[in-house]
């Protein structure tokens, strides 16, 4: 007697049919995968950067502040002291010094490039709520060395420090387009200034362009210290309270 085969068995549609259910599923769970592996990469790329930056914390000393302050104070006297600041600050706080990444935006004001400078510790859990430290200076202004180093020796001491929302160390040139460039950058990105503390003197229309009021940013103006030293106390102070702004996981 011959027997049949079973229909199931031999219909090449019921494994086109499979094929089409299960095609998709296993596309579904390789993108996921791939994503999984993907994020694992990411996680330990991070975990890599946060340790080696960590190494190269330095605590807030005198000595660190007179040292960027004696530097600055030459840089500002330069003639091209609005290409030469930025790039200081690009040198000292970068990957191979502090462990930051340094974003510069450059622009052009009268025939001249200027740029505003920025760094951040990036917040884990509110990465769009910002505290920034902001200080601006000038082409042959020695005095506003002091607001600078009074930066850098906070940002030393910070870096690699998680956060739960953003710390932003950010200075611009007094020079006209830097508060509007400095604001376009805030709107793209989608950021909230949260806490603005402006070291030294406050850049000329930023509360307007800006829209601080609207904004609901707290602003505080600090007039900076007359001496290195003193300037030491005021940094440690500051530190604190920019910790308690953002928050530690």
């Amino acid at each position: 007697m011959i027997q049949s085969s079973s229909p199931s068995s031999s219909d090449p549609g019921r494994w086109i049919r499979a094929a089409l259910v299960l095609f998709p599923a296993g596309t579904v769970l390789l993108g996921i995968a791939s994503f999984g592996i993907w994020q694992w990469k990411k996680d330990r790329a991070a975990d890599r950067s946060f340790k080696y930056a960590l190494a190269l914390k330095r605590e807030i000393s005198l000595g660190g502040m007179e040292k960027h302050n004696d530097l600055l104070r030459v840089v500002l006297k330069q003639t091209d002291a609005l290409q030469a600041v930025p790039g200081y600050l690009q040198s000292t706080m970068g990957e191979e010094n502090m462990g930051y990444t340094v974003r510069r935006d450059r622009f052009q004001n009268a025939g001249v490039e200027c740029s505003n400078v920025d760094t951040e510790l990036a917040g884990r859990q509110m990465p769009y709520d910002v505290t920034m430290v902001l200080v601006s200076y000038g082409a042959g202004e020695e005095s506003d060395a002091l607001g600078l180093a009074t930066m850098l020796s906070i940002a030393h001491e910070l870096t690699g420090q998680p956060m739960l929302r953003t710390l932003r160390f950010a200075t611009l040139p007094r020079v006209p387009g830097a508060v509007e460039k400095m604001a376009e950058r805030l709107r793209s990105e989608g950021d909230r200034v949260k806490f603005l503390h402006v070291l030294g003197s406050m850049p000329e229309h930023l509360e307007e362009v800006w829209g601080v009021k609207a904004l609901g940013t707290a602003v505080e103006k600090h007039a900076l210290p007359a001496t290195t030293m003193d300037a030491v106390a005021f940094a440690k102070a500051l530190r604190n309270k920019l910790l308690q702004e953002v928050g530690q996981p």
